[in-house]
């Protein structure tokens, strides 16, 4: 499930709707991403377990946004410093 995750931050990362946005407005974005792709494709968990499987896809989304934007001060800095690269 981690794969997943990681290229769905990979896909949102440089998403040109939301520039402006939080670490945390990111992480929340990617989570109901997440969900809904998995409601799309009719996925259930057992009686009781739903909230365990939200932490762990949250707990996921932060590990791997973390990853990806580590040495950086928060999101826009790291957008602002691959625009950079990519112009260069």
């Amino acid at each position: 499930m981690k794969t997943w995750i990681a290229e769905i931050v990979d896909e949102e990362l440089f998403s040109q709707l939301y520039l402006n946005e939080t670490d945390t407005a990111f992480i929340e974005r990617v989570c109901g991403i997440c969900l809904t792709e998995i409601e799309s494709a009719k996925g259930y968990t057992p009686a009781g377990f739903g909230a365990d499987v939200i932490s762990e896809i949250e707990r996921q989304v932060v590990e791997v946004f973390r990853i990806r934007t580590y040495g950086h001060f928060n999101l826009q800095a790291y957008r602002k410093n691959q625009l950079k690269k990519r112009v260069a």
